[in-house]
């Protein structure tokens, strides 16, 4: 037996998307954030000879970057 299973519309569906776009961003900002800043610690270790400081350092300042991204959004969404 088939069921009528009602389709949402378009509109539903881009609109649902709409609203959980800034939350999907929170996890790529602070996926990029940790590799780029990551990434600069790691080639100014690699020419400062200063390994894995500045490696660490990088890491924990992309993180602290994208949670500071993350409340942004989420207090921008706590006044909507």
């Amino acid at each position: 037996m088939a069921q009528n299973k009602k389709k949402p519309k378009i509109n539903d569906v881009q609109n649902a998307f709409r609203a959980a776009a800034p939350f999907l961003n929170i996890a790529y900002v602070i996926i990029g954030g940790v590799l780029f800043f990551g990434y600069v610690g790691y080639y100014l270790d690699s020419k400062l000879n200063t390994s894995p400081f500045l490696l660490i350092v990088g890491v924990f300042l992309g993180f602290a970057l994208g949670l500071y991204d993350m409340f942004k959004v989420l207090k921008k969404f706590d006044r909507k």
